[in-house]
């Protein structure tokens, strides 16, 4: 393990020590194409290293602008009407799905039809509970004041 750390570590290093170098090629048609490795006719171009500036903080010092008062309200309330759709959703699947024996169609002879019917019915469930969830978290942050 330590081996495999220290070969790490020299491999680092040494890709953060070198630097590309960048090839600059005219065609005959006056085209201009820039490369990291040589291409025929091409020149060598010697860049000024690059300056890297820290992060600031200064994302934390801009005050973004509060949305009117009744901006959550009406947020609230879409969010709300999305919760009782996908309530509604859920509900209708949990009916055609039938606690696991829903009813079988004439165009399900084959076993296995009915059988995936009943997977994606599952499946379809699932997502209809996570929506939900997500909605009524999202509702809860919209209660909470900016």
């Amino acid at each position: 393990m330590k081996i495999s750390s220290i070969v790490f570590l020299a491999l680092f290093s040494f890709s953060c020590i070198t630097q590309s170098e960048v090839y600059k090629h005219v065609d005959k048609d006056g085209n201009v194409t820039y490369a990291n490795s040589p291409l025929r006719d091409s020149k060598k171009l010697s860049l000024p290293p690059l300056t890297v500036m820290p992060k600031t903080d200064l994302e934390s010092k801009i005050k973004t602008p509060k949305p009117p008062g009744n901006y959550n309200k009406k947020q609230r309330k879409v969010v709300k009407k999305k919760i009782a759709d996908e309530a509604k959703l859920l509900e209708d699947k949990r009916k055609e799905y039938n606690d696991g024996k829903p009813e079988r169609f004439g165009s399900e002879r084959n076993y296995q039809r009915y059988l995936d019917r009943i997977q994606r019915l599952k499946d379809e469930i699932v997502l209809h509970e996570e929506n939900i969830k997500a909605l009524e978290i999202e509702l809860q942050d919209l209660a909470t004041p900016n």
